[in-house]
């Protein structure tokens, strides 16, 4: 890593510099965290893990761990899942399990769980004299992982994601929420309506989650009210070490957003976002209410769909004009609700039940991975 600069053009120039500047302009800190006897009186108003003893937590972990990856990158201790498993028969597994078990039921997570080790890489085409220009990779040791993957199960059955909301969810698939979007959009211009789709992506995604916000949401469902104390942990500061060209070159501190790399983020992240995405239909729903308006959303990639299935009403109805409004509508509530849109990354697509004549330009959008164009015919994909 040559010499580096900041967002605000300061020149980076030693080790200790840089490291202090991308820390700064990758994570950065929002307010102390909490001391310890605000977390115990957290623990004693919420009702705790009811339901659920250590045998079935212990089941609940080796359930988590038999679908890990044994190629998944090790944290700072170095510990891969494999290793885990090799030892889970033995009376060191079964303590391990029966240790951890313990503190998911109590609501703790001790700090080794949490440490980690960020790995800044270039990012491809970007220029790498700027802290920008470089991706951290955090990676978190399996441990940590483990307990992550059993709060992420148990908290997409809490009843707080929105309905259309696909990806890090079981059962919502990429390829069913593009199936859902395309379906209804053929079906809609095979009865002569018009289709308008607007895209949007959320900027800086992850990082953005505001832990009030998320407890608010928790606290709604009964399944939610008893991981509060936990999650109120999980947002609590995060040390890690940070590391560029193989080796580490000292230490960061962050509580900003939820932590990258967590198996637990993405569903953290729809629980956040949930909430916004409702009223973003609402208010779209009260001004055109005879339009049928749907915000299915893939992870931070959202797609706000507009169509008017009445033949007569979609006849020369300017749809380019529908969805300037829309996303409007959508833009003004997420500032509203401190969630930033990357503008550089907004599209939006007419739909045509007509394909353009030979040699004229046809209009695309690519989606999850997909290419399609205004007839859906998916030529270019």
């Amino acid at each position: 890593m040559g010499d580096l600069t900041d967002l605000v053009g300061v020149p980076l120039k030693t080790d200790s510099e840089k490291k202090n500047g991308l820390i700064r302009d990758h994570f950065g800190w929002r307010n102390e965290g909490r001391n310890v006897d605000e977390i115990e009186e957290e623990r004693e108003r919420y009702p705790g893990l009811t339901g659920i003893n250590q045998e079935k937590m212990e089941e609940l972990l080796r359930k988590a761990l038999a679908g890990t990856s044994n190629k998944s990158a090790p944290g700072p201790d170095r510990i891969r899942y494999k290793l885990i498993k090799r030892v889970l028969d033995l009376k060191l597994g079964s303590e391990l399990i029966r240790e951890v078990a313990e503190n998911l039921i109590k609501g703790r997570i001790p700090k080794e769980w949490q440490h980690s080790k960020v790995v800044m890489i270039p990012k491809a085409g970007k220029d790498h004299s700027k802290t920008k220009g470089w991706r951290p990779i955090n990676l978190i040791n399996c441990i940590g992982k483990l307990v992550e993957k059993v709060v992420a199960d148990r908290l997409q059955e809490s009843g707080l994601l929105h309905r259309h909301q696909f990806g890090s969810v079981k059962g919502r698939s990429a390829t069913e929420a593009a199936l859902r979007v395309v379906t209804r959009a053929q079906r809609c211009m095979a009865a002569k309506g018009a289709v308008g789709w607007n895209f949007r992506d959320v900027k800086g995604g992850f990082q953005n989650v505001r832990e009030e916000d998320v407890i608010r949401e928790l606290e709604k469902s009964e399944e939610g009210k008893k991981w509060i104390p936990w999650v109120k942990e999980f947002f609590q500061a995060r040390e890690f070490d940070l590391e560029w060209d193989g080796k580490i070159r000292g230490k960061g501190k962050t509580n900003i957003g939820a932590p990258q790399g967590s198996p637990l983020l993405p569903v953290i992240f729809l629980i956040w976002i949930a909430p916004i995405i409702t009223k973003m239909e609402e208010t779209l729903k009260a001004k055109w209410p005879s339009f049928d308006l749907e915000l299915p959303s893939y992870v931070n990639d959202l797609h706000l769909g507009v169509s008017i299935w009445d033949k007569i009403k979609a006849q020369g109805i300017n749809m380019e004009g529908i969805l300037d409004e829309v996303d409007k509508i959508v833009h003004r509530i997420a500032a509203e609700n401190h969630l930033p849109l990357e503008d550089s990354k907004h599209e939006k697509l007419v739909l045509r039940n007509k394909r353009r004549k030979k040699n004229k330009e046809v209009k695309w959008v690519k989606w999850l991975g997909i290419i399609m164009n205004e007839s859906l015919t998916f030529k270019e994909h």
